[in-house]
């Protein structure tokens, strides 16, 4: 029989009981005064640092970043460790400290038994089947923010981030919370920008101070909390009162959970798995669907192939769930955007217990960051990695591939739960545009990186916006 090792070349021990390891610590940048210039250029741009460094340095890195090390390992064999076979030791740790500001103790932020039992108590609403009924949901969002292109910016220009995020925030507030959010747009978009703007450590200073501080950021962080809050304290209280009765979504799996075993979810429980699923589809979903568009704004010809195949498929209809296995080049443009532009730029781990990945020391205590912008850019897996090519995703193509060449969800048993719902409602919406409009870069169109929550356009994506003539 072969007995299974980890890298450190031991048998699997008891977690926070592996040994200490002699491998050699990862090539990278000088410590002590160069690690406060490394946060300020991570603070600047760090998927082009972790660009960078991957060039410099190879594929696994070690990063000392202000009073943090950071371990960054690039090539597939080892993001698979990270996120399978030593997952145990890989835990959602400080870099998830400042989504706990919004998201408290979600699916996102726990770990171990108690992150279990929340994900058994969720999975039914992301079952194949119940994401295959939100179809007809994900389409009519869609058609409402279409109609009123139509009506008032047709043939002018429009940031498509905040276009996106109405069709997520509309789609995703009918879903899981049976709850039309139309009205609520102007309260909650503005919040939940404060939100994501505050969700991730960008070596400011102001972030590190106390939630209480009376100063001007803290006191608009306290305020879009207490804004989103107070939407689900509604939506709960709908719930309770029995308006949404017999019908499936999460805040009513939520409370028959807590309803079944009293021990089980408190109403802050609810509240927390409840700002976690939404906050983090709606930034992720939106800002994927506004990277495909500008993609398709800037390459007219795989815009016209996608042209052709929806009025092919489509015929001048609405798409359905029976379409999308016919719609392959949709499908193709989408996967391909969220290479380039994964949403989910980077998921952050901290080591339990002293490590090895890719022959280097991770010692107890640090961070380890898991990048899909750097790997889906990597050249010795992707031919011409940075030019937008569809065709990488034709069929059959990407299964030659090692399998953590590409992870725009993360994987293992972590794996975004609400992955078929992002590309169902991306598919969809992409569909719907191609059909009805043509989209060009506007003159002022710049393609500059906000790490935020995802990989937001700091400058928006304004497009010119043409209704289109079959």
């Amino acid at each position: 029989m072969t007995t299974t090792v980890n890298r450190a070349g031991v048998p699997p021990q008891p977690l926070h009981s592996w040994p200490r390891t002699t491998a050699p610590a990862a090539p990278g940048p000088a410590g002590g005064a160069q690690a406060w210039r490394n946060l300020r250029r991570f603070a600047r741009n760090a998927p082009m640092l972790f660009q960078e460094l991957r060039q410099t340095y190879g594929d696994t890195v070690r990063l000392p970043l202000g009073c943090f090390t950071v371990h960054l390992p690039f090539a597939p064999d080892d993001i698979s460790y990270v996120l399978q076979e030593g997952n145990r030791n890989f835990v959602r740790g400080k870099g998830y400290d400042f989504f706990r500001i919004f998201m408290g103790t979600g699916l996102l932020t726990t770990d171990g038994e108690e992150w279990k039992t929340r994900r058994r108590i969720v999975n039914p609403l992301f079952h194949h089947r119940a994401v295959e009924a939100m179809c007809a949901t994900m389409v009519s969002a869609t058609r409402r923010v279409l109609d009123r292109w139509e009506r008032e910016n047709s043939g002018g220009t429009l940031d498509v981030v905040p276009q996106a995020m109405h069709i997520t925030l509309d789609a995703l507030g009918s879903v899981m919370f049976d709850r039309d959010l139309e009205n609520d747009h102007d309260r909650v978009g503005p919040a939940m920008d404060r939100a994501i703007e505050a969700m991730v450590f960008r070596g400011e200073p102001r972030q590190l101070l106390p939630s209480g501080t009376p100063f001007g950021y803290q006191r608009r962080i306290r305020g879009a909390r207490a804004e989103l809050h107070d939407l689900v304290a509604d939506i709960v209280t709908a719930h309770r009162r029995g308006s949404q009765a017999g019908r499936v979504d999460l805040v009513s799996l939520l409370l028959a959970a807590q309803d079944e075993d009293a021990g089980t979810l408190s109403d802050d429980d609810v509240r927390d798995e409840l700002m976690t699923i939404f906050m983090a589809g709606h930034e992720t979903i939106g800002t994927g669907l506004a990277w495909v568009l500008a993609e398709l704004a800037r390459h007219p010809d795989i815009q016209e192939a996608g042209h052709a195949e929806v009025e092919r498929v489509l015929t001048g209809r609405e798409p359905t769930l029976a379409d999308l296995p016919t719609l392959g080049y949709v499908r193709q443009i989408v996967d391909e955007t969220l290479r380039l532009h994964p949403p989910i730029w980077v998921f952050p781990r901290d080591a339990v217990a002293d490590d090895v990945i890719g022959g280097h020391r991770v010692p107890a205590g640090e961070s380890v960051f898991l990048c899909p912008y750097v790997t889906h850019r990597h050249p010795d897996l992707w031919a011409a990695p940075h030019t937008f090519d569809p065709d990488r995703f034709a069929p059959g193509r990407i299964a030659r591939l090692p399998k953590f060449a590409y992870f725009p969800f993360g994987g293992g048993q972590r794996k975004c739960i609400g992955s078929a719902i992002a590309l169902q409602q991306s598919y969809l919406s992409t569909a719907m545009i191609l059909q009805r409009f043509v989209l060009r870069p506007a003159p002022d169109l710049r393609l500059d990186l906000g790490t935020l929550v995802s990989l937001r356009p700091l400058s928006g994506l304004p497009l010119r916006v043409d209704r289109r003539t079959p």
